[in-house]
């Protein structure tokens, strides 16, 4: 199943059980005043304070600072070559589960600006049509089958089933898709929030390294990305698409010249059918592609 068929299966479940399955998951904390090395020591703190009455306290902080450390180099790797020359190649060495992230990271940063765009109507590239969700049941209950519900945290997965020893009856664990939420905020104004939040998957599939046989630990490597976000039609508040995400949207593109697409000169809500708007980009050749629009997903409204 790709990134785009996993955003159909969410909008089955309707915006509000979908926020609410996100925000669960993947809470967003208030940033505004804080700078960047504040925002990780706190996020360290508190894997510290959190761990100190569990078994393995201290691997879990090392690990904590670890990906803040390994988080920090990835957004700097390669990133005046790419402004440069435009061109996104990426290392072919295999990751673990834990560098995913990590190694998506300019990515998502560029894709989320592209996100902007949509985001504010000045996008240069429109959805291509509108498409229904894939409204699946199982077997027991009838409950939606949708990937949000067997979702769990990365650091519960690599505890249990990163092992590349682990196969058959675990589940099929040749693939692997990261969910982040991503909030782009401007540092010239105290971190406030650009636009509204968006939802990233990034898609990696198993390599089956047999040179390094003593290594125990599943390695990966990572085939897609792709970031989509709520557009409501259907008025009422919210998180996801409000006058406010949009103007602060339209007013960064315009002050750092991103804004020359547009098609559109104002804001108008039109009424209709809540979507699900993403775009997708794909690693071929060790080189991530430029970014396409997929169809809009029609949200589900449930009674």
């Amino acid at each position: 199943m790709n990134g785009f068929e996993l955003f159909q299966k969410m909008a089955a479940i309707g915006f509000e059980e979908l926020s609410s399955q996100i925000l669960s998951l993947m809470p967003m904390d208030e940033l505004i005043g804080k700078t960047a090395e504040q925002i990780a020591f706190e996020g360290i703190a508190s894997a510290i304070i959190q761990g100190r009455n569990k078994e393995g306290a201290s691997s879990s902080a090392a690990r904590t600072i670890a990906s803040v450390k390994t988080m920090a180099n990835a957004m700097n790797t390669g990133r005046k070559d790419r402004i440069f020359t435009g061109i996104w190649n990426v290392d072919e060495n295999p990751l673990t589960a834990e560098e995913i992230l990590a190694f998506s990271l300019q990515k998502i940063e560029a894709m989320s600006v592209e996100a902007l765009k949509i985001q504010a109507e000045m996008a240069e590239e429109d959805a291509p049509f509108d498409v229904s969700p894939l409204n699946e049941k199982t077997s027991a209950g009838g409950k939606h089958n949708h990937p949000l519900a067997s979702a769990i945290p990365l650091e519960d997965w690599i505890k249990n089933y990163s092992s590349s020893t682990l196969d058959g009856e675990s589940g099929d664990l040749a693939t692997i898709t990261v969910v982040v939420v991503v909030q782009l905020r401007d540092p010239l104004r105290r971190y406030e929030a650009v636009g509204g939040p968006v939802v990233a998957l990034v898609h990696a599939i198993c390599t089956d390294n047999k040179e390094d046989k003593y290594n125990e630990e599943k390695k990966f490597k990572v085939t897609s990305l792709h970031v989509g976000g709520l557009k409501l039609r259907t008025g009422g508040k919210n998180m996801w698409d409000s006058e406010k995400q949009r103007v602060t949207a339209t007013q960064w593109l315009v002050a750092h010249g991103l804004g020359k697409g547009g098609k559109r000169g104002k804001h108008v809500l039109i009424k209709g059918k809540d979507l699900l708007w993403s775009i997708s980009s794909r690693i071929m050749a060790d080189m991530w592609l430029k970014p396409m629009r997929n169809p809009d997903v029609k949200i589900t409204n449930k009674v």
